[in-house]
């Protein structure tokens, strides 16, 4: 466990100005690595082959974390991406101020000039001042990136420009798990090309509030066209606004993928993921459902988080190192654990941020932030409520529904065309697009118990 000791240095960092050269030495707390605990470990130092679209990809991050698209708020307190070195490639992953959209910049081996990438995980604070300085590079430009566990440093000919690791959000904590389980249930819904990408966002309208116009979507043939009702094929666009940060990359997009979940006539919401493919890299962003509505509350873990075991998650979380793609496969035969099991402990680690889903390669990768049972209470207290509903004998089987004492009251859960439904406030309200309510979850883990699909293998 890393969290007491990531604010620790051993000695100031320093700048000296030498007779023949310039030396900045920036001190660098405990990480973990695949190694263990290192003193100091440095995840990157080196070149870059492609300064501005590293700088531009930035630039994106930074504008997305400042920003607050629904009800916009001036002075919005920016907030610090995780930076995760994956051994071939760093990823950038940041929220939203109204923490609504998720970003994630992939930084690819190509654009690294043959350089060696570490492994490891930090998270660093990017103000104004870098960003101005982002702003100024250009692809002949000579850009040095320098990433350690407590920093991020951009190098350029002109000047240097140091970032410290401060404290990570607990919203994007959950956040992170929230995001990474809805992308594994997205599928690809189109494919745009540079031309027609430029079609697209030109002819996009912006007005309608800090979020923009939400919409529906329809591929026809190589671009885009609104439709007024959900359709199968349909793509959500909740707030074009939300897609104003990728008009700076422009000039270097390549291609577009489009992403969603299934939809039919009675969907009223639903997220989509837009993948802008760049010249040695690749970004990411993820729209929550509707403009109001932040990743952090979405609830999309609770069903697996249930039939987790904290167990397995440390398991498996021991033998993850910072893979840019998770094998399942391997971990299964290295535990004796079953798919399944595998699974729902990839899961339950990311509840604390340790795993994040590539819908580019549909793979699970590893980013390593702490994992503690205690967030996972504190994170999903519906959870708990339903273990506790559960322990109590509170569940009934009553024909086809199930009967859930709970404060006093009788709730009634059934499961009509195999989706649940409860008479409970909260499920007549969100109707599931907030995750299943408690009452739901104790059934479930009820009927799970009794069938013994829970059972060890």
């Amino acid at each position: 466990m890393i969290e007491d000791t990531l604010g620790t240095y051993p000695a100031a960092s320093s700048y000296t100005r030498l007779a023949t050269h310039d030396s900045l030495v920036l001190q660098t707390a405990t990480g973990l690595t695949p190694h263990g605990l290192v003193t100091h470990p440095l995840f990157f130092s080196g070149n870059l082959s492609r300064p501005d679209v590293a700088a531009a990809g930035l630039r994106a991050l930074v504008e997305i974390v400042g920003t607050r698209y629904y009800k916009p708020v001036p002075d919005v307190v920016w907030k610090d991406p995780v930076v995760t070195a994956n051994g071939d490639r760093l990823r950038c992953e940041v929220f939203s101020a109204c923490n609504g959209v998720y970003a994630r910049l992939d930084l690819l081996a190509e654009t690294f000039n043959g350089a060696v990438l570490g492994f490891g995980t930090t998270n660093v604070d990017i103000n104004p001042p870098l960003a101005q300085a982002l702003a100024a590079i250009r692809a002949h430009d000579t850009l040095h990136l320098n990433v350690g566990p407590t920093e991020l440093t951009l190098t350029t000919a002109a000047d240097q420009y140091v970032e410290r690791k401060v404290q990570l959000p607990e919203r994007w904590i959950r956040a992170l798990a929230e995001t990474q389980s809805i992308a594994a249930m997205l599928g690809l819904r189109a494919r745009l090309d540079a031309t027609a990408w430029q079609r697209f966002i030109n002819a996009l309208p912006m007005a309608g509030g800090g979020a923009g116009v939400s919409m529906w979507l329809l591929p026809a043939g190589t671009t885009l066209r609104q439709t007024g009702r959900p359709h199968a094929e349909a793509i959500a666009l909740p707030g074009s606004a939300r897609l104003t940060a990728v008009k700076r990359l422009s000039h270097l997009i390549q291609a577009v993928k489009i992403y969603g979940p299934a939809i039919d006539v009675d969907t009223q919401a639903a997220v989509s993921a837009w993948e802008f493919f760049l010249p040695g890299a690749r970004l990411l962003l993820m729209l929550s459902p509707e403009p109001y509505r932040g990743f952090s509350g979405e609830g999309a873990l609770l069903h697996a988080l249930s039939q987790a075991e904290t167990d397995d998650a440390l398991t498996l979380g021991a033998l993850l190192a910072w893979e840019a793609a998770i094998e399942p496969a391997v971990l299964a035969q290295e535990t004796g654990f079953s798919a399944e099991r595998v699974h729902h402990g990839l899961q339950a680690l990311a509840t604390a941020g340790q795993v994040g889903f590539d819908l580019h390669e549909q793979r699970y990768f590893h980013r390593q932030l702490p994992y503690t049972q205690s967030r996972l209470e504190k994170n999903y207290p519906r959870l708990d409520a339903a273990k506790a509903l559960v322990a109590s004998g509170s569940v009934r089987p009553d024909s086809t529904h199930h009967r859930v004492r709970s404060e006093d009251h009788d709730q009634w859960v059934s499961f009509p065309d195999g989706k649940p439904r409860c008479t409970c406030t909260f499920w007549g309200k969100y109707k599931g697009s907030r995750g299943p309510c408690k009452h739901i979850l104790a059934v479930q883990l009820y009927l799970e118990s009794v069938a013994g699909t829970t059972s060890r293998v």
